[in-house]
């Protein structure tokens, strides 16, 4: 049960950080979405962003490090930061409908009561109102050590107003339902008496925003009725908790993630916007760097999801965490590490500094990504190794690997590309790029981190695949002399091995070709490589990634 609500609120997580950013991201960059009521959606969608960061995440962190325990200060960090969240997202969601409820019942009084800056100060009470909810506990575990009579006073008001934001949210949802029907009955009479074609004139945009509400309070009010429930058995059986936590906690969640959706189906401005986005007009005029962040994107969420699974699933169980997944989590760590690294960073240097080479971030971007670049490089390298030694050099293998011996290569990978990278910093912070200590560490860099992985690599392969043709070729003599049903004897681990090593190597030769090419280019002539090439390079590098996760889960059984 355990395992399926770490899964359900994770999914939940996901779907909620990447609906709310997504609508987070639309309305800011596009000018004509800016307008009053989507400045409300706009921070319900901060506040549910938050949410899915705070709630899973950091009850996963709480559970894994201090089993949660109430004694824990961190715990406590832990509840009131997802109460925060929670919190202002309840304000929030109660100014979005005040704002539509306005809109709707007294549309000739809307344009002079909710000014920008009336919108501003519902925005700003929100916020405020959900700070103010939680400093009355966070005074009390601080300050008065828990004293049961003012926690139970900050309790019974926290209820009152859970209970007055639903019954507010409820009269709202009624008026505006109440409205729409009488406009729905004006028209329909109108109608009949023109002669008109009625549908037309029901799909207005009072209709939108009460189908909007219906989702947007429903979902509300069954989350808030669960947490309600759990206030009421708190204080009435005398301080017990409500210990339903993995039910209340993913559906906490899914109100969070519902509304993203919501505002793009049911919200004109933003649905049309969202349609605009989606279609295939759209979808082939985009241009070349618009193609390469959304690429470079996917594949930094796919690499940092994949790896993170193969980390967190070797650690957990006991039985994968042998000699070869050690090499696995250590390149599972670096590909991680270059999937935060690489296109985010990145991004956020173009989008501040414009990559100047004189910027400061420019250069730290630069160092961080060649060192979880060649950590990577380091990495495969033992792996395959590993690799390498088991299918031919079988009986050697367990003299040979040792747990100590692991622990060496797996600390020479990681040191290794560290050193690489001290000479450019070096040079960079001391020197100020003098060209000949550049060129010096850059030689380096290119036959012991391109070239010589490649030929070793490709060495690896080839010595395994003639071990493996040699073994096949003799099952078939013995088959034949037997007269067994070879198919079974070909399913060995060697060649189970040797598919794995095709794929990861077959896709980092691929790739670091590429690389090599540039360097090379870039070593020979001293020109300026092209910021097309570079940003190509960059996907082949990325490419080879997630291609390691796959083959990883197949690998000694993990």
């Amino acid at each position: 049960m355990e395992t399926w609500f770490w899964i359900l609120g994770w999914s939940l997580s996901i779907l909620t950080i990447a609906g709310n950013g997504s609508i987070i991201f639309l309305v800011c960059r596009r000018r004509r979405l800016r307008t009053k009521s989507n400045a409300f959606v706009v921070s319900l969608a901060v506040a549910d962003f938050c949410v899915g960061l705070s709630a899973v995440p950091s009850l996963f962190v709480c559970e894994k490090t201090n089993g949660c325990d109430p004694e824990a200060p961190f715990a406590d960090w832990v509840d009131y930061l997802r109460w925060l969240f929670t919190y202002a997202s309840v304000t929030n969601l109660c100014s979005l409908v005040l704002d539509r409820f306005i809109a709707v019942v007294k549309p000739l009084k809307y344009l002079l009561f909710m000014t920008r800056k009336r919108v501003s100060q519902l925005i700003f009470l929100s916020w405020l109102l959900s700070i103010l909810l939680v400093c009355p506990y966070v005074l009390m575990w601080l300050v008065f050590n828990d004293n049961r009579s003012l926690f139970l006073i900050s309790f019974w008001i926290l209820i009152i107003l859970e209970i007055l934001s639903c019954c507010s949210l409820i009269f709202y949802f009624g008026s505006m339902l109440h409205v729409v029907y009488k406009h729905e009955r004006a028209a329909r009479i109108l109608a009949k008496q023109l002669r008109f074609n009625h549908r037309y004139l029901r799909k207005n945009e009072e209709k939108s925003a009460v189908k909007l509400m219906v989702i947007v309070i429903g979902l509300f009010l069954v989350c808030c009725a669960c947490y309600l429930r759990c206030s009421l058995v708190y204080i009435m059986k005398d301080g017990q908790p409500c210990n339903d936590k993995r039910f209340k906690l993913p559906l906490f969640v899914l109100n969070s993630a519902i509304n993203p959706v919501a505002y793009a189906f049911f919200k004109r401005d933003i649905k049309e916007e969202v349609e605009r986005r989606i279609s295939l007009k759209h979808f082939f005029d985009c241009s070349m760097e618009t193609w390469f962040w959304i690429l470079g994107w996917s594949l930094s969420i796919l690499t940092i999801i994949g790896n993170g699974f193969i980390i967190v699933l070797v650690c957990s169980r006991r039985r994968l965490q042998t000699k070869t997944n050690a090499f696995v989590v250590s390149l599972a760590v670096a590909d991680f590490c270059v999937g935060l690294s690489t296109v985010p960073p990145l991004f956020i240097c173009e989008k501040t500094s414009g990559c100047n080479p004189e910027a400061p971030l420019a250069n730290r971007v630069d160092y961080l990504r060649w060192l979880f670049g060649y950590a990577s490089v380091t990495n495969l390298c033992c792996l395959v190794m590993d690799r390498y030694i088991a299918v031919v050099k079988p009986l050697k293998y367990l003299t040979v690997m040792k747990r100590r011996r692991v622990s060496q290569m797996i600390f020479f990978s990681w040191a290794s590309s560290i050193a690489i990278i001290i000479p450019f910093v070096l040079n960079w912070l001391v020197f100020e790029n003098n060209h000949l200590l550049f060129f010096l560490p850059l030689w380096i860099y290119v036959i012991f981190f391109e070239f010589l992985p490649c030929c070793v690599l490709v060495f690896c392969f080839a010595s395994m695949l003639r071990v493996v043709y040699k073994h096949e070729r003799a099952a078939r003599m013995l088959a034949k002399q037997l007269h067994f049903n070879h198919h079974f004897l070909f399913k060995s681990e060697e060649k189970s091995a040797v598919k794995i090593m095709a794929v990861v190597i077959g896709l980092f030769l691929l790739a670091y070709s590429c690389s090599l090419r540039c360097s090379l280019v870039y070593l020979f002539y001293t020109e300026e490589i092209l910021v097309m090439i570079k940003n190509i390079k960059y996907l082949f590098l990325f490419l080879t990634l997630p291609s390691t996760q796959l083959p990883t889960l197949c690998l000694r059984g993990t």
